[in-house]
């Protein structure tokens, strides 16, 4: 499972340079994350945002109001260039979270973290 994660994060990064970290959690744990990023302890505040269109989510200090959001996905975007949070779901269990610089564009940055979650599906 891990190289498949691992290979849909390269694949990502490579189409999305913008995408500086990626992370995915099963059952409100975190099974693989990027090396510059930790969620581990607002993995489940994370996973529950889009489910109750949280006003915003915070994670490792750093507010994401929302922006736009739906059952299966979540857009925050925090203020003085802290970037773009992106959840996606992937399966019933299953979550793609990825943090994007302030300069991209995060509802294009979540069509391709939709694709790699479409990619993931069979893998988790």
């Amino acid at each position: 499972m891990e190289s498949a994660i691992s290979r849909q994060w390269y694949q990502l990064y490579e189409n999305n340079p913008k995408i500086q970290a990626f992370a995915v959690a099963k059952e409100g744990a975190i099974v693989w994350q990027t090396e510059n990023w930790d969620l581990l302890k607002d993995i489940k505040s994370i996973i529950r945002a889009p489910e109750t269109a949280a006003g915003n989510v915070s994670v490792n200090g750093v507010k994401y109001k929302r922006a736009k959001s739906a059952q299966d996905f979540y857009i925050g975007t925090a203020g003085s260039d802290k970037g773009h949070l992106l959840i996606v779901k992937i399966n019933d269990s299953s979550w793609a979270v990825a943090w994007t610089e302030s300069s991209a564009v995060p509802e294009l940055a979540i069509i391709d973290l939709t694709k790699t979650s479409i990619h993931l599906k069979g893998n988790l």
